[in-house]
């Protein structure tokens, strides 16, 4: 059996942080599928500043293929994605309608004919900006990816905006199980969140795995 999670949120979230230091070492059976965006922007350097649309086409086609690919080799266990079709689908909301539009027929596609599967579960690291840019998101901000495809000189309308961005997409798909975590973002807060998340994912879908794969190998036997 084979569960599917993605990680999901805005830039600078500490989504990758929290799925190499608290998932990937602490639980059992799981394999991580990178941010694809990092992927792409080695293969294409200057992509992202030269034309931000087919940076995110790219992203999308890249996103599909990894996680057709990934489902096909994995036979039990978890997948985590580090960021997911629909992280994908809310840039091109705010960034390119026509594009979006586009992607998005495509992955109902992909799901009709399931070439790939939906996520079982997505966690939406959000944040919690009350207390102002804490000096680990200004440090997280100075990213060169982040300065040339997102306005890191206004973060907090960047949080809001794909906050709103990632809900119209979500809504346009049935059964899609999103979870919210809120986190202040210093150490704190994203040490609270990520182990959160970590005793989450071992109690509830990996104890759910390994009771299905025990159930199955008792009906074989």
């Amino acid at each position: 059996m084979v569960k599917k999670v993605c990680i999901s949120g805005p830039a600078a979230a500490g989504k990758t942080h929290c799925i190499e230091n608290y998932l990937e070492e602490r639980i059992q059976n799981l394999t991580v599928l990178s941010e694809s965006s990092r992927k792409v922007a080695e293969m294409y350097p200057d992509m992202p500043t030269e034309n931000i649309s087919r940076f995110r086409e790219k992203i999308c086609e890249f996103q599909r293929q990894r996680e057709n690919v990934t489902e096909n080799l994995v036979g039990d266990g978890i997948i985590v994605c580090d960021r997911g079709v629909f992280d994908n689908l809310a840039f091109l909301l705010l960034q390119d309608k026509n594009q979006f539009h586009k992607e998005f027929t495509i992955l109902l596609n992909a799901y009709k004919n399931k070439s790939i599967r939906p996520y079982d579960y997505i966690f939406y690291f959000d944040i919690d900006l009350l207390g102002g840019i804490t000096s680990l998101l200004k440090k997280s901000l100075e990213d060169p990816l982040r300065k040339a495809t997102i306005n890191t000189d206004n973060y907090a309308k960047h949080i809001i905006e794909f906050r709103n961005a990632f809900i119209e997409v979500t809504s346009y798909f049935r059964n899609i199980k999103v979870i919210p975590v809120v986190a202040k973002p210093d150490e704190e807060g994203f040490d609270e969140r990520n182990l959160l998340v970590k005793d989450y994912i071992s109690h509830n879908i990996a104890l759910t795995v390994r009771l299905s794969d025990k159930l199955r190998y008792i009906f074989k036997g």
